[in-house]
Formats: structure tokens, C-alpha cells, sequence
């Protein structure tokens, strides 16, 4: 399903997406917050779309491309879509970021996995020095739940922020 907002369209991720995937995957800035280094060949980024692709003709996930004035900015899913739950995750190209896109692509992807998908919790994982991913998911009804270090695919040790949004508001918002 195509998203829309004021200023973006998210279209559900199809292959052809992968070299300007690759573009932002391989950018040691905008992947300085990612759980794993930045991607350094194209087939990597081609392969790990194909997977994607599968999980969502399985169901498990949707992954939208964004785009701005025409060209692609970066990516928004929810993963792990399993009895009313999903995990949200979002990346945008660095020349991109402070604009409010994140937040707004977000929201989309909030109200279409609420609204259409029927979910009922959405969770989103982000490095605790990641202070503008955090604000993108409180700006869009996320609370915090708890902080604590994370093994990450590269090996390292992160603290992790952990945030929930669910369906009907949680107590004390």
C-alpha cells in the first residue's frame, strides 16, 4: 500500500530500490546509529532487500522506501508483525535529517499499522545517544520503557532505549 503525506510518498520496497538503498546503507553517518556498520557493496544491500521482500510475501514485515521531491530519503518498516505487535524502524539519508521528515514518514507508517493492520503495539528500539530518533517516536506517542546495553550484530555493546506505542493511550501520557 502507498503512503502519502504532506510533503512524502511511501511505496512498499521493491528491488529496484536497492542502489538507492545502497546509497544511504553505505554511508558511515547515517548508519552511525544502525545495529550494524555501514554496507559496502551493492550485492549485500540487493541480498538483504530480497529478504525483506520475502518476509513481506510472508507477512512477518512491510517495507516502505520514502520519498522527497522525487528522489528516495530512506526507509520505514515494521518488522516482527505477529499477534497485534510489531517492531517500527526508520533511516533516513544524514542531508535529510532536522527537517521533521522522520517524524512525519513515521506517522504514516504509525497510523497504517494501527489503522489498517489492526495492531495493537508497535516497539521501537534506538541507541540511547540517539536523541533524534527518540524524539521522532515521542513526537509520534512512543513512551520510553527502559534503558539497558544491547549486543549488537557488529559485536559491540550499546545502551539501547526501548519505547511503546500502543493503540489506546498508556497510563500517565
Amino acid at each position: 500500500m502507498i503512503l502519502k503525506t504532506g510533503r512524502l510518498i511511501l511505496r512498499p520496497q521493491a528491488l529496484a530500490d536497492a542502489p538507492d538503498l545502497f546509497a544511504i546503507l553505505s554511508d558511515p553517518e547515517a548508519m552511525r546509529f544502525w545495529h550494524r556498520p555501514a554496507i559496502s557493496r551493492l550485492a549485500v544491500v540487493e541480498e538483504l532487500v530480497r529478504e525483506q521482500q520475502a518476509a513481506m510475501a510472508e507477512g512477518t514485515c512491510r517495507y516502505w522506501t520514502v520519498s522527497f521531491k522525487g528522489g528516495t530519503i530512506g526507509s520505514v518498516d515494521l518488522s516482527l508483525i505477529q499477534d497485534g505487535s510489531a517492531e517500527l524502524g526508520f533511516l533516513l539519508r544524514p542531508d535529510h535529517w532536522g527537517a521533521g521528515l522522520a517524524s512525519e514518514a513515521v506517522g504514516a507508517v504509525i497510523a497504517h499499522g494501527l489503522n489498517a493492520l489492526r495492531l495493537m503495539r508497535l516497539a521501537a528500539v534506538v541507541q540511547t545517544a540517539n536523541r533524534a530518533a527518540a524524539r521522532v517516536l515521542e513526537k509520534n506517542g512512543f513512551i520510553f520503557v527502559e534503558s539497558r546495553p544491547v549486543l549488537l550484530a557488529d559485536g559491540q555493546k550499546k545502551d539501547c532505549a526501548f519505547y511503546l506505542r500502543t493503540a489506546e493511550p498508556l497510563f500517565g501520557r
